[in-house]
């Protein structure tokens, strides 16, 4: 161990320890514990006992409870094919239109968002239909990707958002004011994204669809908006004091079954099993990136991290300091998964917002989406390389129309820092005590 004149470079070495893990290719969830293991033997005053005290009480938290179940429900709504009905119903009130399918895409990501929580879920769920489709009608295929790509981020900033929920949960910000600030913003990002798709698809020899019966528009309609009031049916849930985020994810899960074996008839017994399967995978994944950075954030307290960085950073004005950490956060998320990085970022961040005066809720957002962002920006760009795959392109071929989109995204992103009220306008009508506003 080394002794008290080296307890200067402990926090350099914490963080030279995580970079050297990943770069040797350990999977960043490994690399945090094993960062954390490593000053275990080299600070005397780092315990193997508190290292796992921490990693246990990263796990042991009601709030957490949320994010497999809003993940059990977005695997049953893909089970039920809830994607096939949102699609049918964006297409009877887009189809008339020029490039009907890509405002489709982004039509029914919207909704999905609502549904799921998850980008991941949206872009493997919508663009397993909507990508071959559009293939057929003539989209050049690296436009088909990217769109479906970049839409599919939208589904962590409209509610429900596993992300804002993990958020919430190691910043201690309300959850219920996250939902409700991402509301907007996520309506903002799909704006900019329709603007993209009228800009594109004017270059484009693709059909428009006849209009469709006004009875079939009502039946789609009747399909369409049963999906698409989970987010309302949990939004409103939680507003009035019905039930906490953990309890909205089970209804979320009742009301996709009750779609499923009620009102569409899609599931059976063994649909189920597939959606719990996948979701103890992917809950198992994200969650022990939680663990690991749990006792990592840990130590990025004891090591008095937050306050040397006020200390070094004298930027008075709260909107360039903002700035400055979404830069640092789109960095970050273009190579590292949005859960690990948030669990690292935000407790180190957030000391810096609040002294600046920065509402918790207003640096959530943007944090949430700085992070997301890189769903779609390689070399980690998890969306674009699922979309990529489905729609059998190497993902540099996509690139081009996705840094578009990604514009698009960064004036939405820069518009929200510069203009609080864009956030915190509809919890401060709809809810002012969950955001601390009144």
């Amino acid at each position: 161990m080394l002794g008290p004149d080296f307890y200067f470079i402990f926090p350099w070495l914490l963080f030279g320890l995580l970079f050297l893990y990943i770069t040797l290719g350990i999977p960043i969830a490994f690399s945090l514990v094993l960062a954390a293991m490593s000053m275990v033997f080299l600070d005397d005053r780092v315990t193997a006992w508190v290292v796992f005290q921490r990693m246990y009480n990263g796990m042991d938290s009601f709030v957490l409870l949320a994010v497999p179940i809003f993940l059990l429900a977005g695997n049953l709504i893909n089970k039920a094919e809830v994607t096939d009905k949102l699609i049918r119903f964006a297409l009877n009130i887009f189809g008339r239109f020029k490039g009907a399918l890509a405002n489709v895409n982004v039509a029914v990501s919207i909704m999905f968002a609502g549904v799921s929580g998850s980008s991941t879920a949206d872009s493997a769920g919508v663009g397993a239909i909507l990508i071959p489709s559009m293939k057929r009608e003539g989209y050049p295929t690296p436009f088909a990707v990217a769109v479906t790509a970049a839409s599919s981020v939208i589904g962590i900033i409209i509610p429900p958002s596993i992300n804002m929920i993990v958020w919430g949960a190691l910043t201690n910000t309300s959850i219920g004011g996250l939902f409700l600030a991402g509301i907007v913003p996520g309506l903002l990002l799909g704006l900019s994204q329709f603007a993209v798709n009228y800009w594109f698809v004017g270059k484009y020899d693709v059909p428009v669809h006849e209009p469709a019966p006004m009875r079939e528009v009502l039946s789609s309609a009747r399909d369409g908006l049963l999906a698409a009031a989970i987010p309302v049916i949990i939004i409103g849930g939680i507003r009035i004091g019905i039930f906490t985020p953990t309890e909205a994810a089970v209804i979320a899960v009742l009301y996709a079954l009750f779609l499923g074996f009620v009102v569409y008839r899609t599931l059976n017994g063994r649909k189920v099993l597939e959606a719990s399967s996948a979701t103890v995978r992917l809950a198992s994944l994200s969650l022990f990136s939680l663990v690991g950075a749990s006792v990592f954030g840990y130590l990025i307290s004891f090591y008095q991290i937050p306050p040397m960085l006020m200390g070094g950073i004298e930027i008075g004005n709260p909107t360039v300091l903002l700035i400055v950490m979404a830069l640092v956060m789109l960095l970050i998320g273009t190579f590292m998964d949005s859960l690990p990085a948030m669990a690292i970022l935000a407790p180190l961040f957030l000391p810096l917002a609040l002294s600046a005066g920065i509402h918790p809720v207003h640096f959530g957002i943007v944090g949430v989406m700085a992070l997301g962002f890189g769903l779609i920006t390689p070399p980690y760009g998890l969306c674009l390389m699922i979309a990529s795959k489905i729609g059998g392109i190497a993902l540099l071929r996509s690139m081009g129309p996705t840094l578009v989109y990604l514009t698009g995204m960064l004036v939405v992103l820069l518009a929200i820092i510069v203009f609080p009220e864009i956030t915190l306008g509809l919890p401060r009508w709809i809810a002012p005590e969950m955001i601390g506003l009144r």
